[in-house]
């Protein structure tokens, strides 16, 4: 008889690196079927994911998973945001309950913040510092009105179906949300 510990199932898939990489780009995929990049590139994202991961003291399949999700869905410097650094370094409590802990109310300013577009730094995507990001893919308001209208699209999209592609009319009202949002946001004095 073969017996398999806590510890180790809630590391299964970690114990085939390339298998655990393959179950996050397709959850990945499934929450955001837009993105641009290809796999291959993605996949780079997500074993840079894990090692900061890692590096933050995670440790199941779980956490990492949900630390890599958070990377795409917020910012890839999401645990750079003052709050959210200090409750991960707190080495009073075990990395799994600091890492819960991050999922309270208590957190929801420092969460809001990580959020905002003008957190994000593309760069935290490497390992190893970029000296210039203006080769990577950075979408332009188009590109972002695109995909605005595409996941309006695939919500419409019975499952099983192909989603079809943006009219223009659908892209001029994305274009109009993503405008208004801005303004709403930044107020009128920062559009030129």
């Amino acid at each position: 008889m073969i017996t398999i510990r806590n510890d180790q199932l809630r590391r299964w898939y970690q114990n085939d690196p390339d298998r655990f990489v393959d179950r996050v780009l397709a959850c990945v995929r499934d929450r955001h079927p837009t993105w641009r990049q290809t796999d291959a590139m993605m996949r780079d994202s997500i074993r840079t994911g894990i090692r900061r991961a890692r590096r933050n003291g995670l440790e199941t399949d779980r956490q990492i998973s949900e630390f890599v999700l958070i990377m795409f869905e917020v910012a890839p410097n999401f645990d750079r945001q003052a709050d959210i650094r200090r409750a991960l370094d707190d080495g009073s409590r075990p990395a799994g309950e600091r890492w819960e802990r991050l999922f309270t109310p208590e957190f929801d300013r420092a969460w809001a913040e990580a959020d905002r577009p003008e957190f994000l730094d593309a760069g935290a995507w490497f390992d190893e510092p970029v000296p210039d990001l203006s080769h990577a893919l950075l979408l332009s308001f188009q590109d972002w009105a695109e995909v605005l209208a595409r996941i309006s699209i695939a919500g419409q999209t019975r499952p099983g179906d192909t989603p079809r592609e943006p009219t223009y009319d659908e892209l001029r009202k994305a274009a109009e949300t993503l405008y208004r949002d801005y303004i709403t946001r930044t107020g009128p004095e920062n559009c030129q």
